[in-house]
Order: C-alpha cells, then sequence, then structure tokens
C-alpha cells in the first residue's frame, strides 16, 4: 500500500473510533430534519393568514432545506475538531512523527472530513426533502419532487457543498489550533455579512461580500431559478468557491508547515 492511503486510512480510524464523531452526525441529521419539519408546519398552519407576497415567496422545494442551516454548524464543528483535538490531546505530535510530510496529514484529514459531512449532508438533505413535502401535502399546499430538475439541483447541490464549510473549518483549525476560534470564524463569514452587510459601502457590497462562500454557495443551488438573487453564474460560483478552499487549506498547510507541533 502507498504511502498516501496508509495516512488517509489512519486519519479515517481516527477520527472514525470517536464518538464524539458520529454524534455530531446525528446531531446534525436530527437538527436538519427537525427544524425542517418544524418551518413545514408553521407554513402549512399559517398559510391562510399569510399575506400575498409570502405566498408568492413560497418554495416547496427550497423551504424544505431549512434545516440546513442547523447541520452546516454541526459540521463546522465536527471540522474543527478533527484538527484541534489533535493538539488538546497532543497526538499531533505521534501524527506528525509517524508521517513527517505535513501536507500528506492535512490531504488525509481532509478527504475524510469531506467523505463523512458528503455523505451526512446529502442523507440529510433528501430525508428533510422528503419530510418537508409530506407535510406540505398534509395542509394541502404545492408540493415538489425529486423527479423536478429544479428541486433535484437544490437537493443535491446543497448536498454536494456540505463539506465546503467543514474544510474551512479544520482549515481555521490547523491555523489557529483553537476550537473556538476557528468555529467562531466560519459562523461569521456566514452570518456577519447578512446582518452588517447593508451598512458597507456599494463597492464592497458588489466586489466583496457578493463573492464570499456563502454567496458563492447560494449562486450554485439556486442562481439558475427564476427570481433568484445570485450575482454570479453557477460555474463561476463553484471556482470562487474553489478559490476559497484552495486559500484557507494553504494557509493550513503553511501553518503546518513553518510552526512546531
Amino acid at each position: 500500500m502507498t504511502a498516501f492511503p496508509v495516512t488517509l486510512r489512519s486519519e479515517w480510524t481516527k477520527l472514525a473510533s470517536l464518538r464524539g464523531t458520529w454524534i455530531k452526525v446525528a446531531l446534525a441529521l436530527v437538527l436538519a430534519v427537525g427544524m425542517s419539519a418544524l418551518i413545514a408546519i408553521v407554513i402549512g398552519a399559517t398559510w391562510n393568514d399569510a399575506s400575498a407576497a409570502d405566498r408568492a415567496a413560497f418554495d416547496p422545494a427550497r423551504d424544505a432545506l431549512f434545516g440546513g442551516i442547523f447541520s452546516a454548524i454541526v459540521f463546522v464543528v465536527l471540522g474543527a475538531t478533527a484538527a484541534t483535538s489533535e493538539y488538546t490531546s497532543g497526538m499531533i505530535r505521534l501524527t506528525l512523527t509517524a508521517t513527517p510530510r505535513r501536507g500528506r496529514v492535512l490531504a488525509a484529514k481532509a478527504a475524510v472530513v469531506a467523505a463523512i459531512t458528503l455523505a451526512a449532508g446529502l442523507l440529510a438533505n433528501a430525508t428533510m426533502f422528503l419530510v418537508a413535502q409530506a407535510i406540505f401535502g398534509s395542509y394541502g399546499l404545492q408540493t415538489a419532487s425529486l423527479t423536478d430538475g429544479d428541486a433535484l439541483r437544490i437537493v443535491v447541490a446543497d448536498g454536494l457543498l456540505a463539506p465546503v464549510l467543514a474544510l474551512i473549518a479544520l482549515a481555521l483549525g490547523f491555523a489557529l489550533r483553537s476550537t473556538a476560534g476557528a468555529v467562531t470564524s466560519v459562523l461569521g463569514l456566514i452570518f456577519l455579512p447578512g446582518i452588517f452587510g447593508t451598512l458597507l459601502p456599494a463597492w464592497w457590497q458588489d466586489n466583496v461580500l457578493d463573492y464570499l462562500p456563502g454567496a458563492a454557495a447560494e449562486a450554485i443551488t439556486s442562481g439558475h431559478l427564476e427570481g433568484a438573487t445570485a450575482t454570479m453564474a453557477p460555474a463561476l460560483a463553484l471556482v470562487v468557491l474553489a478559490g476559497w478552499l484552495t486559500v484557507f487549506l494553504g494557509g493550513a498547510l503553511a501553518a503546518l508547515q513553518t510552526r512546531d507541533a
């Protein structure tokens, strides 16, 4: 067996053997499905009192995936702790002694985190979608089907993007060596532009905020839909996301190679 598969297997064993890993995965699934079901119930129960604008904005496919933000937060924690737990326990010294090529360690950890969050993200999205459609249907509302091109694209694309924030958190975990610091930084990257973005000059909104990971992810999943507010084509958004991952993982590699364990 060549060197990288050995490192990959080692990193998989370390992460998969931790009970906390599977607790986080289970929590991500429960929160995602539970919150999506709750929102679907609220939409159905308040439909008769909803305004014309709210009814027009209703999208059974997109609204079914509301809980995805909660699973994303849990995946961020999972990604961060995949890096920082080794510093906390001191295992990072053993890891880097066994595998002196630090880029290989980072690549293996990234592959394992991506695989776990990808599988969990796709499962969560499919389950959220099906549960929400059943609830919408029980209230007599419009529903969507996975045979619909747009609905399938949203569900699959959102699931495929599940590893992005987890990998950014992994990179920041190596760079900052702090779970709290890595998680806070990623959550700030997600939420702060929406909260304070309108306070910034128009140039910043058009040339900076529109190219952050959250905006790029939104463009990939629903930028093609009628009425979407995405500011870039899905193909460009994919390049932007790849660029962000390269920057963060490159920074993590630089931190690994230039600092002692």
